[in-house]
């Protein structure tokens, strides 16, 4: 782990805190139905299986991860396909539920599989990004986000103001992700302080090749309980996002 000179002192401790992450670029071509991708079409073998919201309306289909494409994430499935869609509702589902759809085995013969989102045309809220996107992955280990109360208890009390600075940007978890550390705009909520719910999923952060942004300046995250994570149960993930 590189570390500028002023915080050397820090390495234990931050060390400690490391965790995976799988970071996500994009790219503007095509994708297969069961690719990883921000947009498009999900994968989807009937129409039924396609996700209707609280309100009867068909969820916001925002992006899917194929689990083989990426480097392996501890307590993460090795396989299959996650799917993440919010409600489509102003402001991008908030305080919604959303649902996060684990496809443990898929097909790839394209005969048998949509092409397009049969639902896009008619959703009601713009999508949070203006282009579509093939997902990319590179692996990383990361220390604890600097937007955790955790984080300030653990450094910024007893840093010099020089030292808080060095240890803010180095461990600032902005960017595109699935694993690791999520960022904050405002502020952690309480499931992730207390560690019932702080498996990141997905975080979706401020991007230009595919144009993300969750309002001014914003992003989202999908979090879970490693509890969960385990047993494969994606029933109870909780979705926010914020912005300036």
């Amino acid at each position: 782990m590189e570390l500028p000179t002023s915080i050397e002192r820090y390495r234990e401790d931050l060390e400690k805190t490391l965790r995976q992450s799988n970071e996500i670029t994009f790219t503007l071509e095509e994708s297969k139905p069961w690719e990883s991708k921000l947009g498009g079409c999900p994968y989807l073998e009937r129409l039924e299986d396609y996700p209707i919201g609280a309100h009867d309306r068909p969820m916001m289909f925002l992006a899917q991860i194929n689990l083989e494409e990426m480097p392996p994430l501890k307590d993460f499935p090795e396989k299959g396909i996650l799917q993440f869609y919010i409600e489509d509702m102003e402001p991008y589902g908030l305080d919604e539920a959303c649902k996060v759809i684990y496809i443990e085995e898929y097909s790839k013969d394209e005969e048998r599989l949509f092409k397009e989102n049969p639902y896009r045309e008619h959703y009601e809220e713009y999508e949070p990004f203006t282009d579509d996107g093939k997902m990319h992955f590179e692996q990383r280990e990361m220390p604890l986000t600097s937007s955790a109360e955790r984080f300030d208890e653990m450094f910024l009390d007893e840093a010099s103001e020089e030292e808080a600075d060095a240890l803010q940007d180095v461990c600032y978890a902005s960017d595109c992700r699935i694993g690791g550390y999520p960022y904050f705009v405002q502020h952690a909520p309480a499931y992730f302080e207390d560690g019932s719910c702080d498996v990141l999923l997905l975080q979706l952060d401020i991007e230009d090749v595919c144009g993300i942004m969750f309002g001014d300046s914003g992003n989202c995250t999908f979090l879970i309980s490693r509890e969960d994570l385990l047993k494969r149960d994606f029933s109870n993930v909780e979705y926010d996002w914020q912005c300036c």
